[in-house]
């Protein structure tokens, strides 16, 4: 039988599969991620207060979750790379 994805192991008992994720960042993006995505629904609701519409649609909200938490953060750190 042949596994699908790799299971993470821990350091403390190598051959026993981690429940939890590995860890891939430090704090500080982790917190930088939790912000972006608080900020990002704040902007959302705020934005559905005045255009009720945007609230309802599944595919505006897709794309704005897109749009403000993965491409925006990209470009900038991309236009930041290049300087």
């Amino acid at each position: 039988m042949t596994r699908r994805w790799p299971i993470p192991f821990t350091q403390d008992s190598p051959g026993v599969p981690s429940r939890s994720l590995p860890n891939t960042g430090d704090r500080g993006s982790r917190w930088t991620t939790l912000l972006l995505y608080l900020a990002a629904g704040v902007v959302y609701i705020a934005i559905g207060v005045f255009v009720e519409e945007f609230l309802f649609s599944f595919v505006v909200g897709a794309a704005y979750l897109l749009i403000v938490v993965w491409a925006i953060p990209a470009l900038l750190r991309r236009l930041r790379s290049h300087r």
